[in-house]
C-alpha cells in the first residue's frame, strides 16, 4: 500500500518534471565549421540538450542525430549542398527553447577535429589551445606549391592571439605571422613550397599565455579569400565593386534593402573567410581622382553631405577641396582601421599655403580620427587631408572621408542595440524584448518591427517615444512557436536602421550577424509558472532620489525552487569616460530573490536623482532556479508598465519671448520673471538660475523662492553694445525632496526664453 507521504513526493516529482524543459547551453563544438558538397560530423557538448535536440542554421541543411547522444553531449552529421561560404551562427533547438549562438566558418575545406598528421589538403583544422602549449601538425608538399596557412580565432569567437610558424622537413623556419589588426588580430602567410617533402604548421599564443577560449580554425592549402571590398560604401547609382583579395575583380551589387548589402561570391574559386559586403549610404558617394590627372590640386568636393572614398598609394596624402559655408561647423570623419585597411590614417584642415590649421588622429576605441571644423568668416572652401601617418599605404591602404555640415545639435542619427540574442516562448506566453536607442542627433519617435516575424506572435508597445532612451517591447505567442531567426529594425522619420546586439563579437565583420535574432518554443507551461503585479497603484510612479517598491505575485506548482528577479527598464545606461554610471540608473536597491515557498512580496527600487525622459518602462523578469541556482528551469515577466517621472517642482513663465529695445545711451534694462509650481508633496525651498545671457551681460545670481512663496523675477541690464538678434536664455530650478539629505538635489525640467535684443535707432 502507498502512503501519503509518498503519493505527496511523486506528485511533487511530477509538478518539478514539468518545468524541466531548461534552456540549451552549448559549451563547445569540436568542429566549428561545415563543408559545402560534402558531410561534416560535429559533436556538441553542453546541457540540458534533451532527447533530441535540432541544429538551427541560416541555410537548408540535412542533418542526422547519430545514436548514443545524450543531455550532455549530441553528434550530428550535417550535409550541405548550396550554402553561401562566409561565417555563419548555428544554435541547438531543443524542448526547452534556443541556445546562444556559436559562430562558425562554412567554406569548400574539408572539417575535421586537430590532428597531428593532415592526410589530404585543403583542409580546416579546429581545436583549442591555451596557456603555453604549442600545437604542430605536419603534411606532405610539393616543390612549386603554393601554400596559404590561416587561423581563425577571434574572428569565431576566440581569445587566441595565434602565431604561426611554416617549417621544412628538416625543421628550418621557412615563414611566420602574427597576428594582424586588418584580420580581426588573427592571422595569415602565404608560401610557395621549395621542394618536395614533408612540412609542418606550428601553432601557438603570442604571448605563450593564451587565454581561454582558446578555439581555433587552421586552414591549410589552396584556398580564395577577400579582405576588403572597395569602394567600402555605395549610393544607390553604384552598379559594381571591386574585391581585394587572392584576386581582384569586379563584381555586381545587387539589389537589398536596408544599410548594408552582401556580396555574391564570384562563381570559380574556393572561398572562404568572412563574406563581402558594401554599406549602402543615403549620401552622395564619390571616389578619389588619380592625383596625376591635376598634379598640386585637391580634388573639389560639393557642399553638403557627402562622403569620398579613396586609397593612399605611393603617396602620404590625399587632399580634397570641399565646399563650405562661413561660420558654420563641419564634421569630418576617416574610416579606414574600422574597415580593415592597412593605413593609420589622420586628419588635416590646410590653408592655401599648405600650413596645417587643425589635426586629428585617434579616437576613442579606434585609430581612426574625427575632427569638427569651425570655417571662419568668408571661407567658402578648405582643404581637408587625409594622411597615411605610417607609411603604410598601397592597393589595401583604402579609406573613406564623410562631411557632415552640422546643424543646431548636429546630425540627424540613431543607432538601436538590443541585449537579447534569442527568445524563448512557451505556448500563450509573455516575454519582453528591451530596445535602446543611441540618439545622435535624431529625438523623434522611432517604430519598432521585427522581420520573419512567426505566424501568431505579436508585438506590443513597440515603438520608442520622442526623446525615450529606448522601449520594453512586449512578444506574445497565441500558440506554439516554430523555430526560427527574425531580425528588428527601427524606423525614425524618413531613416531605417537595424537592432544589433549590443556587444556582438564580428559587428564589423559580418553585420548581419549581430542582427541575426532566434525564435524559439519550449514546453514550459505559463499555468506552471508566471508572474503578475500586485495591486500595483495606478498612478505609481518614480520619484527623482527616492525610492519605490513594486509588489509581485508568483504562480507556481514547483513551490521546491528559489525565483529570482531582475528589473527590466527602458532606461540606458549613463556613460562617463566609457564607463557606466550605475549610480544614475533606475535599479535595485538589493538583489531581490524569493525562496522556495514565496509567492508575494515587493522589488525594491532606487531612483536617481536626475531623469531625463519624462516616463519611463518597467517590468520584473522572474527565473525559477534549480536548488543550487546554477540554471533557470523557467522564466516569466511581468506587463510593462509605464511610469512618470514624478519632479518636485517645474518653471511657468508668463511669456517666453521677451523684446528688449537699446538705448543708445543707457543700454535697457529686462526682467525675467516666472514662478515656481511644487509637485507631488513637495513644499520646501527651489532654487533657480539662468544661463545663456548674451555677450558682455552680467550674470544674475541664482535666486532661492522661499517655502511658502512662489514668484521670482531676474533683472538684465543689458550695455548699449550688447548684440542685436536672439539669445536664448535658459533658466533651471532645483530641489532637495528630502530635508534630511539637503546634498541630494532633483532638476526640474529647464525652460528656454527667448531674447529679442533690438538695436538702438542711428
Amino acid at each position: 500500500m502507498t502512503t501519503p507521504r509518498v503519493l505527496s513526493c511523486v506528485a511533487l516529482l511530477v509538478l518539478t518534471l514539468r518545468l524541466t524543459a531548461v534552456e540549451p547551453t552549448v559549451r563547445d563544438i569540436n568542429v566549428r565549421g561545415l563543408q559545402t558538397n560534402g558531410t561534416t560530423t560535429i559533436t556538441v557538448t553542453g546541457d540540458d540538450l534533451g532527447k533530441a535536440p535540432k541544429l538551427l542554421l541560416p541555410f537548408p541543411a540535412k542533418q542526422t542525430l547519430k545514436p548514443g547522444s545524450t543531455d550532455k553531449q549530441a553528434v550530428f552529421e550535417v550535409t550541405l549542398e548550396s550554402a553561401t561560404p562566409g561565417l555563419h551562427h548555428l544554435r541547438i533547438v531543443t524542448d526547452g527553447g534556443v541556445s546562444l549562438p556559436t559562430v562558425i566558418g562554412v567554406d569548400a575545406l574539408e572539417q575535421k577535429p586537430f590532428a597531428v598528421k593532415v592526410e589530404t589538403l585543403p583542409v580546416a583544422l579546429h581545436g583549442t589551445l591555451a596557456g603555453a602549449a604549442v600545437l604542430e601538425t605536419t603534411f606532405a608538399g610539393k616543390a612549386g606549391q603554393k601554400l596559404i596557412v590561416e587561423v581563425e580565432s577571434q574572428r569565431i569567437g576566440g581569445k587566441l592571439r595565434p602565431v604561426v610558424h611554416l617549417y621544412n622537413a628538416k625543421k628550418l623556419q621557412l615563414e611566420w605571422t602574427w597576428g594582424k589588426p586588418s584580420l580581426g588580430g588573427d592571422t595569415r602567410l602565404t608560401a610557395t613550397l621549395p621542394a618536395d617533402g614533408t612540412y609542418t604548421v606550428s601553432l601557438h599564443d603570442a604571448e605563450y599565455a593564451g587565454p581561454v577560449p582558446g578555439l581555433f580554425r587552421l586552414k591549410i592549402g589552396t584556398f580564395d579569400f577577400v579582405d576588403q571590398v572597395f569602394p567600402p560604401a555605395i549610393d544607390k547609382n553604384r552598379k559594381t565593386v571591386e574585391l581585394i583579395g587572392t584576386r581582384g575583380e569586379q563584381v555586381a551589387v545587387p539589389v537589398a534593402k536596408g544599410t548594408v548589402v552582401a556580396l555574391p561570391w564570384p562563381k570559380d574559386g574556393t572561398w572562404s573567410g568572412p563574406r563581402p559586403f558594401v554599406t549602402l549610404s543615403a549620401r552622395p558617394e564619390f571616389e578619389e581622382v588619380n592625383a596625376s590627372a591635376q598634379p598640386g590640386k585637391p580634388q573639389a568636393l560639393p557642399e553638403g553631405r557627402i562622403a569620398v572614398s579613396g586609397k593612399l598609394m605611393d603617396e602620404s596624402e590625399d587632399r580634397y577641396s570641399v565646399a563650405v559655408n562661413p561660420n558654420t561647423k563641419v564634421r569630418f570623419e576617416v574610416f579606414a582601421e574600422r574597415l580593415g585597411s592597412h593605413v593609420d590614417a589622420a586628419l588635416v584642415i590646410r590653408n592655401d599655403m599648405g600650413t596645417a590649421l587643425a589635426q586629428a588622429e585617434d579616437s576613442p576605441g579606434t585609430l581612426d580620427p574625427v575632427l569638427e571644423y569651425t570655417v571662419p568668416d568668408k571661407v567658402t572652401a578648405i582643404t581637408v587631408c587625409v594622411v597615411d601617418s605610417q607609411n603604410r599605404g598601397g592597393t589595401r591602404g583604402h579609406y573613406r572621408l564623410t562631411v557632415d555640415p552640422l546643424k543646431g545639435e548636429g546630425l540627424s542619427d540613431f543607432r538601436l542595440t538590443t541585449p537579447l540574442q534569442r527568445l524563448n516562448l512557451p505556448a500563450g506566453g509573455r516575454a519582453v524584448v528591451p530596445v535602446f536607442v543611441e540618439r545622435r542627433g535624431f529625438a523623434g519617435k522611432i517604430d519598432l518591427l521585427a522581420d520573419g516575424l512567426p505566424a501568431g506572435v505579436k508585438l506590443e508597445g513597440a515603438a520608442i517615444a520622442p526623446d525615450a532612451d529606448g522601449a520594453l517591447v512586449t512578444v506574445t505567442a497565441t500558440g506554439e512557436v516554430p523555430a526560427g531567426l527574425l531580425a528588428w529594425k527601427g524606423r525614425g522619420g524618413s531613416d531605417e536602421r537595424p537592432v544589433t546586439f549590443k556587444g556582438h563579437p564580428l559587428e564589423r565583420l559580418q553585420p548581419w550577424l549581430a542582427t541575426e535574432f532566434a525564435v524559439a518554443p519550449t514546453s514550459a507551461k505559463v499555468a506552471d509558472f508566471s508572474i503578475d503585479w500586485k495591486n500595483l497603484p495606478a498612478d505609481a510612479g518614480l520619484s527623482p532620489a527616492g525610492k519605490l517598491a513594486l509588489p509581485v505575485k508568483l504562480t507556481r506548482t514547483d513551490i521546491a525552487s528559489p525565483v529570482r528577479l531582475t528589473l527590466l527598464t527602458s532606461q540606458t545606461v549613463p556613460v562617463v569616460n566609457n564607463q557606466p554610471v550605475v549610480a544614475n540608473t533606475i535599479r535595485v536597491e538589493r538583489p531581490t530573490e524569493f525562496g522556495a515557498k514565496v509567492s508575494e512580496g515587493d522589488v525594491p527600487v532606487l531612483v536617481p536623482a536626475e531623469l531625463p525622459a519624462d516616463t519611463y518602462q518597467v517590468a520584473v523578469l522572474a527565473e525559477l532556479l534549480t536548488a543550487d541556482k546554477q540554471r533557470v528551469l523557467a522564466s516569466a515577466v511581468t506587463p510593462v508598465r509605464t511610469l512618470p517621472v514624478k519632479l518636485p517642482v517645474a518653471l511657468k513663465f508668463v511669456s517666453t519671448k521677451l523684446d528688449a529695445k537699446l538705448d543708445a545711451k543707457t543700454g535697457a534694462m529686462v526682467e525675467v520673471k516666472g514662478t515656481v509650481e511644487r509637485l507631488n508633496g513637495f513644499t520646501g525651498e527651489v532654487a533657480v538660475a539662468i544661463t545663456g545671457v548674451p555677450a558682455g551681460v552680467a550674470v544674475p545670481a541664482p535666486i532661492t523662492v522661499k517655502a511658502g512663496e512662489t514668484v521670482f523675477a531676474f533683472k538684465l541690464a543689458l550695455p548699449v553694445a550688447t548684440p542685436a538678434g536672439e539669445a536664448k536664455l535658459k533658466l533651471s530650478a532645483t530641489a532637495a525632496p528630502d530635508p534630511k539629505v539637503p546634498a541630494v538635489r532633483v532638476k526640474a525640467r529647464d525652460v528656454e526664453v527667448t531674447l529679442n535684443v533690438i538695436p538702438a535707432p542711428k
